[in-house]
């Protein structure tokens, strides 16, 4: 089932990574499961692939959390080919630490991204819809870094900003001279979070029409569903530096007093919408996860569109989440991509193309 041209993860050898050691995986072109009891690795093993698209953990995990207890570090490899040919990346996490991409040191893992580009879909994600606005936005800068590398490092810079800004608002309290230096410091900020919002805006606005094909079509076309990027600042202000400067300068007495930065990318959201109505606050468990359904399919179509290559796909544990209906929707739909499936019955997926049993970290 795998497509022409599409991204495909060749090996990958794991040398040490949380319970995994010495484990090399070849999975085939198509769809791939496996399976096996909880607690065996299987997860890890998607972790692990899901580092080489330049993204942090999507659990959320610290690096200190990926070597192995005990030792003193990680270390992975990975094979992957596209339209331009085979490449190869290495991370080593730990005492040291290394990151190579097809031979050459590279700063940090997050200078992978653009390479190998990845679609997770983990039960975390069912969430989406029903959880905070910091999940959200999580989900969103996640996929965006997946079509624009410089994005992480803007966004890193960002939240590093935001954390000064918010000590020097603190220490202002006791040390009113320094509320003098804040201009500068906001002028700094006004520009990076503009810059995210910008970004934010497009993404949602490209990713909107399929994701809203994507709903219809689980849905029958029984239901509306619409995505929109809502700024904290407002929609005619967010994106401009000038007017985020403005905004911020307004702001000032407030922030000082509460120590925080109470307006910028931060505090955005994203509205989910079926049938017009607040899909977090009215809809049904089986509507919010029809639109967390849609919402990463259109990641993965977007991907597609924006790169020229559709993604590898990363299902982790979401098939026993998911009804017959579902299931059969998102596979149907994934056609012609890599897939990688974690489960704990096999018999879940019907056509598979290669099966691999995960046991106290190794694959049998």
């Amino acid at each position: 089932m795998g497509g022409r041209g599409a991204l495909k993860v060749s090996r990958i050898f794991i040398e040490a990574f949380r319970n995994l050691a010495g484990v090399d995986f070849v999975p085939s072109a198509g769809v791939n499961v496996i399976y096996g009891e909880n607690g065996q690795g299987k997860t890890n093993l998607l972790e692990a692939i899901w580092l080489f698209s330049g993204a942090k953990s999507f659990r959320g995990a610290k690096e200190a959390e990926l070597i192995p207890i005990g030792g003193k570090q990680a270390g992975l490899s990975l094979w992957f080919s596209d339209c331009s040919g085979e490449h190869q990346g290495r991370i080593r996490l730990g005492e040291k630490k290394e990151i190579l991409f097809d031979g050459l040191p590279v700063d940090s893992a997050a200078a992978l991204s653009g390479n190998l580009c990845c679609v997770v879909f983990s039960p975390v994600h069912l969430s989406l819809i029903k959880g905070g606005p910091a999940e959200r936005r999580r989900c969103l800068d996640i996929a965006i870094g997946q079509i624009k590398p410089r994005y992480q490092a803007v966004l890193t810079e960002y939240h590093r900003l935001l954390v000064q800004r918010g000590a020097l608002l603190r220490d202002a309290q006791y040390q009113p001279a320094l509320i003098d230096t804040l201009e500068v410091w906001d002028e700094v900020l006004a520009r990076r979070g503009a810059l995210i919002t910008r970004t934010r805006q497009s993404f949602v606005q490209r990713l909107a029409p399929f994701a809203c094909e994507f709903y219809r079509g689980i849905s029958t076309g029984r239901e509306e569903f619409s995505l929109c990027y809502c700024p904290s600042a407002g929609d005619g202000e967010a994106a401009d530096e000038d007017a985020m400067i403005r905004l911020l300068r307004e702001r000032r007495a407030d922030d000082l007093r509460t120590g925080t930065t109470s307006v910028g990318p931060h505090r955005d959201d994203l509205d989910v919408r079926i049938n017009g109505v607040s899909a977090r606050a009215f809809g049904s468990q089986g509507q919010q996860r029809s639109g967390v359904l849609a919402i990463k399919l259109a990641e993965s179509a977007l991907i597609e569109e924006v790169v020229g290559q559709p993604p590898v796909i990363l299902l982790d544990d979401v098939m026993s989440e998911l009804d017959f209906l579902r299931r059969d929707y998102l596979l149907h739909r994934l056609t012609g991509r890599q897939i990688l499936i974690t489960c704990c019955d096999p018999d879940q997926v019907s056509e598979v193309d290669a099966r691999f049993e995960m046991k106290n970290g190794r694959l049998c």
